[in-house]
C-alpha cells in the first residue's frame, strides 16, 4: 500500500475515534446538566434546632406522566441528588401522585424531631409512600 494512503487511513480512523469520544463526553455532560426528570424544590422548612430540613419536591417526567409530589427529609445542608437523574437520592418520606399546588401540601415542625405533613387535598388512592419515622424524626400526617 502507498505510504500516503496508509497515513490517510490512520488519520481517518484516529479522527473518527476522537469524534466518537467527543460525542460521548457531550452526551454525559448534557445528561448531567439537563436531566429528563429532575426534582424541583417547591418549599423547605427547617426544624427549630436547625438540625433537620424538610423539603417539598415535585417531579414531572413528560407529557403523559403524572405529577409526583414528594416530601424529603434530610440533615441540614444541601439536597443530595443523583448525578444524572437530579432526583433526591435518600430521605423520601412521603410520595403522592398529584401536583403540589393541587394537593395543598405544607410542612410544619411541631417539635425539634416531629414533622407534620399537611395535605388537605391528597386523595388516599394517590398516596404511594407514607413513612412514620425517618432517623430520629417522627412524621405525622394530616390528610382527609
Amino acid at each position: 500500500m502507498d505510504p500516503f494512503a496508509r497515513k490517510m487511513w490512520y488519520f481517518g480512523i484516529g479522527f473518527a475515534a476522537i469524534l466518537l469520544l467527543l460525542v460521548g463526553v457531550l452526551k454525559l455532560f448534557s445528561a448531567h446538566e439537563w436531566p429528563t426528570c429532575p426534582d424541583r424544590v417547591i418549599g423547605e422548612a427547617s426544624s427549630p434546632n436547625r438540625i433537620w430540613t424538610a423539603a417539598i419536591l415535585q417531579r414531572h417526567c413528560g407529557g403523559d406522566a403524572p405529577f409526583v409530589t414528594l416530601v424529603n427529609l434530610r440533615p441540614a445542608g444541601p439536597l443530595r441528588r443523583g448525578f444524572y437523574s437530579a432526583q433526591a437520592t435518600q430521605g423520601t418520606v412521603f410520595v403522592v401522585e398529584q401536583d403540589a399546588a393541587g394537593a395543598g401540601i405544607s410542612l410544619a415542625w411541631s417539635a425539634q424531631d416531629v414533622l407534620t405533613v399537611r395535605c388537605p387535598h391528597c386523595g388516599p388512592d394517590f398516596v404511594r409512600q407514607r413513612e412514620q419515622q425517618w432517623g430520629d424524626v417522627t412524621v405525622h400526617y394530616q390528610m382527609p
